[in-house]
């Protein structure tokens, strides 16, 4: 029986933009262990349709954020354009999560020219479940708690090692991160440590004075256009952790607001990363097009949606 330590090949450093094949279900299979793991990181039934198909490398995933652990250093793995997971193994998770690929899963594209599996694939990552008797090695649950590569994160990562200029020109070197982004990361980063000295917090981080929050129910539904309201009215609405209701309002959001925007979906459920259980939310949506790009956060590649709730929001009309 193979071992998370089994290769069929050394890792191939995949560079973003590069075209790429997702192996067989068997190939890959063949590198899991008893709990259908690579190095830690799980391979998801939401995973198995896209097995033999080509894509583009949209990021390597060499640092990522998990939540109560901060940045964490991650081996041999990308992400690939588009590829998300539509949670329809794991109690329809809206999450939306881009799914890690370890490298030993992909070979380069035979015709690296040629059309990637990238159409018919949306945004959101809808796919329908593989099924047969070898995708159910797959687990989707453990005990009494959801089983996937979010809630398995912490296991599959390791310390980050210190120095963030260190990271910053590892990136430019293999391409991650452009001259011009640099010099904006580097500004920001600046602006945060002056902000931390005069003012105790970051430059980005937003709290409020609420001792108890309020909600707003705009009953927001798909395609609708909404405008972020100022940072102002969205303080307003926070408690000093920065919170509303419990959800975080994140320093990067601050940058969007008073854009406009059209509502990608309400979210309902998501699995909690540190806890592996499903938390149900209402008046609360995701947006087009709106996701973390690392800004505050060591250039982190996750590209996670981030969640708005509806008092951030004001509809505007036709």
């Amino acid at each position: 029986m193979s071992t998370s330590g089994s290769r069929q090949n050394d890792p191939a450093d995949f560079r973003r933009g590069q075209s790429v094949t997702v192996r067989s279900l068997s190939e890959i299979l063949a590198t899991l262990d008893a709990d259908a793991k690579l190095e830690g990181m799980p391979f998801m039934p939401e995973m198995v349709p896209l097995c033999g198909k080509t894509f583009r490398v949209h990021r390597r995933a060499e640092r990522t954020c998990v939540e109560g652990f901060g940045m964490r250093s991650m081996k041999n793995a990308v992400f690939l354009e588009g590829l998300r997971c539509d949670g329809s193994a794991h109690g329809d998770c809206q999450r939306g999560c881009l799914f890690f690929w370890k490298e030993t899963w992909l070979k380069p594209a035979e015709n690296a020219a040629g059309k990637t599996g990238n159409e018919g694939v949306t945004e959101s990552g809808q796919s329908a479940v593989g099924s047969g008797q070898d995708a159910s090695r797959l687990l989707t649950m453990k005990g009494d708690r959801f089983f996937c590569q979010s809630t398995e994160l912490a296991g599959a990562t390791s310390d980050l090692p210190p120095g963030k200029l260190r990271h910053f020109l590892h990136d430019m070197r293999i391409g991650e991160l452009s001259l011009g982004h640099f010099a904006s990361l580097a500004w920001r980063a600046l602006a945060n440590r002056a902000s931390r000295l005069l003012r105790g917090r970051s430059f980005y981080e937003v709290s409020g004075e609420q001792k108890k929050t309020t909600s707003a129910d705009l009953n927001l539904q798909p395609g609708e256009l909404v405008e972020i309201k100022s940072l102002a009215e969205i303080e307003a609405t926070l408690d000093p952790h920065g919170r509303n209701r419990g959800l975080s309002f994140e320093p990067e959001m601050a940058l969007h607001c008073g854009r406009r925007c059209r509502v990608a979906t309400p979210l309902r459920n998501m699995i909690a990363e540190d806890s592996g259980k499903i938390v149900h939310l209402n008046n609360t949506v995701i947006l087009e097009g709106l996701v973390c790009r690392g800004i505050c956060a060591v250039n982190c590649p996750r590209a996670n949606f981030f969640y708005w709730r509806d008092i951030w929001l004001k509809r505007v009309e036709s």
